[in-house]
């Protein structure tokens, strides 16, 4: 039932491991990026990208975008040209994208994707990126024609590093041989790290359905550690890019979204004293904060850019000082008044679809019943994913004091509590966060 509820809400397939093999390691570079001491990046994560080639009008599509859990598949590309339009105007210095870049790891869409991203580039405007677990080896890529799916060419580990050549590698002082990660040395103060998480069969082996879950493979975990000792000698501190999560930012849905080593590797950023590290993966937006060892890692899992409200971190960093806020791609498309509601509805919609399902099976037939506790699911459910469930107590006894929640908990345990591990985040505010690094 659990694998059910993550396909239901996420649709995360996946990629995963095998070692891949891009060159030798390159020397180490003194050069910057930057030689100024303040930079603005920008962060997004999933954006699912499908070509607008790939799709048409038909049968086959229509079914695809009901199972797309909430993501807006028809009006991507006016999305990317209305945010790519705001980056050029405000001019941060980067943007990060934290991987599923595509739908289905689809060669055209990725192609696609980086003319439009050349845009920001061609401004002075530094972009990069990794893989998710939809990128790299695929064998879903489809194209959508009529009533049928058929197979289109999928992005081979070769692929990702020429179509994203200009988004990363050709700025990074190292790459790790064995995976798609890369080290950017930013500035005087701080040095980034890019990582491949994901599990995929090398270009030799028969594509086979992607892979959820993810790892940092030996190797690379080894390579990371070295970067980290690096930048300490230098005395430079280090953020981390990856694109699956490091803590669970939800009980129910951590298996397949946390790193499968975890646990290592959370102790290796501790023990070099990295402060951040920012994921996607879950399309929740969330920001979640451990101390370890007397040191706090915090990490921010950007949610979807496929999905309501399109959001995208923003973050001032200047030496000791590092500000994050969540901000979102609110944009009009000609032929949908509002376009921000439309896709907030959207969402609503396969939210509501889920407490209907849960409940039917459960042996609910009130139509009215079910009306008012489909609305609640898809309702609390937005809230969760936007990341605007840092609420009080008071105000959690008000949502379960509704009739929605009323009637799910005397129908469905499952749905019950999946609705408890959503209506309350404890930890901390997940739209912005401020913070002085000793």
């Amino acid at each position: 039932m659990k694998k059910r509820l993550a396909f239901i809400l996420l649709s995360v397939i996946a990629i995963t491991t095998a070692i891949v093999y891009f060159g030798k390691e390159t020397e180490q570079s003194e050069e910057r990026l930057f030689k100024k001491e303040a930079i603005e990046f920008w962060v997004v994560s999933d954006p699912h990208y499908i070509d607008k080639s790939l799709t048409d009008t038909g049968l086959a599509f229509k079914k695809i975008k009901q199972t797309a859990a909430g993501k807006e598949l028809d009006h991507q590309k006016e999305s990317w040209q209305a945010f790519i339009g705001k980056a050029i105007e405000q001019k941060p210095d980067m943007l990060v994208i934290t991987g599923d870049l595509t739908l289905n790891g689809e060669k055209i869409s990725a192609e696609k994707l980086a003319e439009q991203l050349k845009q920001l580039t061609k401004e002075g405007i530094k972009v990069f990126v990794i893989p998710g677990n939809h990128d790299v080896n695929d064998g879903w890529a489809r194209r959508f024609v009529e009533e049928k799916q058929e197979k289109t060419e999928s992005i081979s580990i070769a692929d990702f590093k020429e179509i994203f050549a200009d988004f990363g590698y050709q700025n990074a002082m190292n790459y790790d041989k064995n995976s798609l990660s890369y080290s950017v040395a930013v500035n005087q103060t701080y040095n980034f790290l890019f990582l491949d998480s994901n599990i995929y069969p090398d270009d030799k082996q028969p594509q086979t359905r992607p892979t959820t879950g993810g790892t940092i493979r030996g190797k690379t975990m080894k390579w990371v550690k070295k970067q980290l000792e690096i930048a300490k000698q230098e005395k430079k501190k280090t953020l981390v890019f990856v694109h699956h999560n490091v803590f669970a930012h939800n009980k129910l849905l951590s298996s397949g979204f946390v790193l499968n080593n975890a646990k290592e590797f959370k102790q290796l950023l501790v023990d070099y004293q990295v402060p951040i590290v920012f994921s996607g993966h879950i399309h929740a937006q969330d920001i979640m904060s451990e101390t370890i060892d007397e040191h706090q890692l915090t990490e921010i899992a950007s949610s979807s850019f496929s999905i309501a409200p399109q959001g995208y971190g923003v973050v001032n960093l200047k030496n000791d000082s590092f500000e994050y806020q969540k901000l979102e791609n609110a944009h009009s498309v000609s032929e949908i008044k509002e376009y921000p509601q439309y896709i907030k509805e959207r969402f609503i919609k396969d939210g509501e679809h889920l407490g209907y399902s849960q409940l039917i099976d459960a042996g609910l037939s009130d139509s009215k019943d079910l009306d008012i506790a489909a609305e609640f699911v898809g309702r609390v459910n937005y809230r969760f994913f936007s990341g605007n469930d840092f609420i009080t107590d008071k105000e959690v006894e008000k949502i379960k004091a509704e009739m929605g929640y009323q009637i799910i908990s005397k129908n469905s345990t499952f749905l019950k509590e999946y609705i408890d591990s959503i209506i309350q985040d404890t930890n901390q505010n997940d739209n912005r966060l401020k913070k002085n690094f000793d």
